[in-house]
This record gives C-alpha cells, structure tokens and sequence, in this order.
C-alpha cells in the first residue's frame, strides 16, 4: 500500500497522542483513531440530511482506545442543564494537561473561521487555566493558543452538536494499568468492531437513522431520486467526509495488514473509492458520484461481514 503523509481531521486522536505524551508513552495518532472505532461503519442522520462515516462516536471512542491499550484514566462530565465542573477542571490541570472535547467550533474564536464552523464538535489538549482563558493546544494547526472563559464555557457546553453524548466533559490523569501484546490489543479490537456493527443492527428500525450501507445508499437514492444533494451537504463532503475517510480507511488497512489481509484490502480499496467520491464531489458530477457511492456501499457490506463472520 502506497503511503500518505499529511494532515486530516483527527482532533480527538492528536489531542489523545499529546496526552499520553506527557506521560512518557508515545503511541500514534493513527492507532489510535483506529482503536477508537470511530471510523467503522456509517451513518445517515435525516435531520439535518447528513452521512458520516462511522457508527461509534469520539466521546465514547477515545475511552475505548485508552481502555484497549491497558490505560487507566480520569473522565468527568456534567449536565448540559447545569454549571460548568470548571473547579475540578483548575485542579486536575494543577497535575497535568487534560483532552477537553467535544467542544463547538463556533466559539473557539481564535480560529478564524470559527463563524463558519457553528455546531461541528472538536477536542483539543488544555495545559492551563485562569481567571480570564483556557490555553490550548489545538491540534486543527493552532499550538499555544488561548480562548476567553466565557468563550470556553459555551464551546464546552456543546449544546449544539448533534450527536453529543456529553457536556462538560474531558479525560485527565491517564496511567498504565495493563500492558497488552499486540496480539491481544488485535484481537480485543476486531471483537470491539464487531460489536459496534451488533449495535447498530439490534437498533429498532428508524427511518430518521440509518447505519452501514443503507445508509450510504440513502444519499444515493437523494441523488438519483429526490432534489438532489444540498449546500450544507455538498461542503459536509467537500471539506471533511471523504477526505477523512479516506485517511481512516488507510489507517485501517495499515491495522489490519499483518493478522487480516483479507481486511486490509477492502480498507484500501475503501480509501481510493473515498479519493473518488472527493474527486467527483468537488467537480459536481453528482451522476458519477452517485455511482461511486454505490460501490463504497457494497464495499462496507463487504467489510461488515467478512469482520463479523471472523
């Protein structure tokens, strides 16, 4: 498999890597987007009319790459109705950085395109904290940056993300507990894949939610059937969906290739279908990207099954 060196949407796992860092454990942001789970399976949400290209979200996927790798760790949250747990956050970050996340976008106003970004979720590294701001490694290109409190405590509330488990929420304190061979973390991770598929086929049917190829198709049916893709899905797939599926899917295929060759080959096919479809999204050949969506739906299927029949 050709290599790509390069950057791509993995706030949570390039937060998660310079956490461990500062406990002398060096493991790559690669691995561990991969054992988040993050980046299996897909997911059509009708409102607002979007397709992303996973099952397992990162508030819950970050705990599971600590847990396979032998971590044990801190994790706190609060009610998005209620106040910030910002005293427990100055004392944890009295003992070292913390990853804060999700956060939303629109308020972390030293980006300057924070005005455009409203509503997409982000996690980011924090190493201190005072009266008046947060400072931030952010690791969308932004190190050593600071955000005003009052900024901060509305981003961390994440009231507007769509598919936030959590409010207020951030790990602190990781520390080794167990160290598992590779073999081991292997195969805790393909039974891990296996049962986020399991979950989402025992879901109840929901016609406002679907998983896997159904829901990759749904976008092929809007395009070949209904009005057509919209502007806010057309920059959804633009800017971020394919481009950072393909990158997952390289960083799986490279997962897989020592134990489960098999897997590693619909992964990278799975990434060049990606490369296609930012291909033709950004061109607007919306007939041949609906073609080139078909086929990533029968390669998911394809990588479904072959892992959960493993």
């Amino acid at each position: 498999m050709l290599s790509y060196i390069g950057n791509g949407a993995y706030c949570y796992a390039n937060s998660l890597s310079m956490l461990l860092e500062t406990i002398g454990e060096k493991v790559s942001p690669a691995l561990l987007e991969v054992l988040s789970g993050v980046g299996i399976g897909a997911t059509w949400i009708e409102q607002p009319k979007l397709l992303f290209f996973g099952e397992m979200i990162p508030d819950r996927g970050v705990s599971h790459a600590l847990e396979l790798l032998g971590y044990e760790w801190k994790e706190i949250s609060g009610d998005v109705e209620g106040e910030p747990p910002l005293e427990e956050l100055r004392r944890d970050l009295e003992c070292g950085p913390v990853l804060l996340g999700p956060l939303d976008m629109g308020h972390l106003t030293y980006n300057p395109n924070a005005a455009y970004l409203g509503g997409s979720d982000h996690f980011v590294l924090a190493y201190k904290i005072d009266d008046n701001a947060i400072y931030l490694h952010d690791p969308a290109g932004f190190p050593y940056v600071s955000l005003p409190l009052s900024e901060f405590v509305i981003a961390w509330k994440a009231e507007c993300i769509i598919d936030r488990v959590f409010s207020y929420h951030y790990w602190a304190a990781p520390k080794r507990k167990d160290s598992p061979s590779e073999d081991e973390i292997f195969a805790n991770a393909v039974r891990y894949f296996q049962k986020i598929y399991q979950t989402s086929a025992s879901a109840a049917p929901n016609s406002e939610v679907l998983y896997g190829n159904e829901a990759i198709l749904r976008v092929v049916k809007r395009i070949k059937e209904e009005e057509g893709l919209m502007p806010a899905e057309i920059a959804h797939f633009s800017y971020f969906a394919f481009q950072l599926g393909a990158r997952r899917a390289m960083d799986y295929a490279e997962f897989f290739i020592k134990d489960a060759p098999e897997f590693a080959a619909i992964k990278e096919k799975q990434a060049k279908q990606f490369g296609r479809c930012h291909t033709l999204i950004v061109e607007k050949n919306f007939q041949a990207l609906a073609d080139a969506l078909y086929e990533l739906a029968e390669m998911e299927e394809k990588f479904r099954r072959v892992i959960c029949e493993s």
